[in-house]
């Protein structure tokens, strides 16, 4: 029997404290979104170079079902709940991303100040951030990559990709979208270049990476100037579902 079910979207340390009459616990864990790169634009000798910024990977989804013959009423489940990761306004430079999303963890399961259960590595992980334009390359991160699950013992999905846009070139660009959370939350828009404000949109919670930004905006209608920001990732969640008597 579903005695109840708790949702937790605050991030960071995060405690669930045990219902009574409670024989097991399905847990739904989802980690946070990445920020967008910035998208932006360069003149050199051979006229402007445009590159849209890319779109941040979504979080990861992890169920994972904890039955244990010693959970008691009071007892408290311990977790981290993974932040979004902030869309970046920096072009250029080296391996200039998006901030990456936060990992959504299960920690502990204590009893007041004992612990009962230590928990191994059952994460669903954050996205990676989404490159920016212009990006001097060296030994490069999976840019844009979607978050990693692991060892959920009913469900591990990983999170989408956020995509590019086309290599620099002569042709102003949109920035890329953001990667959807798995199981969750759609990543943001890329910004649309030559608009009022490229910026990337953001993610929607939870897990949904932001999109990256535009390459360049409309001459007399910019909101701001080059480069032009990603978008922010969505904050991670918890669900907690309490099964047993009474």
């Amino acid at each position: 029997k579903l005695k109840s079910t708790t949702t937790i979207t605050s991030t960071g340390a995060q405690s669930y404290t045990v219902p009574a009459g409670t024989l097991y616990l399905e847990i739904e864990m989802w980690g946070g979104g990445a920020g967008g790169g910035a998208g932006d634009s360069s003149g050199g000798r051979g006229g402007t170079v445009y590159q849209g910024g890319g779109g941040g990977g979504g979080g990861a989804y992890v169920k994972h079902k904890y039955l244990d013959s010693n959970l008691l009423s009071g007892d408290t489940i311990n977790f981290t709940v993974g932040a979004g990761g902030a869309g970046t306004s920096t072009s250029g430079g080296l391996n200039t991303k998006g901030t990456d999303g936060g990992a959504t963890t299960v920690n502990t399961h204590k009893r007041s100040s004992t612990t009962i259960t230590t928990f191994s590595s059952i994460s669903a992980g954050g996205g990676i951030g989404g490159r920016s334009a212009l990006i001097i390359l060296n030994s490069p991160p999976d840019f844009g990559a979607g978050g990693d699950a692991a060892n959920g013992n009913i469900t591990n999905t990983d999170g989408t990709d956020g995509t590019y846009p086309p290599s620099t070139s002569g042709t102003a660009s949109n920035g890329g979208a953001g990667g959807a959370g798995a199981n969750g939350g759609a990543g943001g828009a890329g910004g649309v270049h030559s608009s009022g404000n490229p910026t990337g949109g953001a993610g929607t919670a939870p897990g949904g990476g932001g999109g990256g930004g535009g390459s360049d905006c409309t001459a007399g209608f910019c909101a701001g100037t080059a480069p032009f920001g990603g978008g922010a990732g969505a904050d991670g969640k918890v669900i907690v579902k309490a099964y047993g008597i009474g």
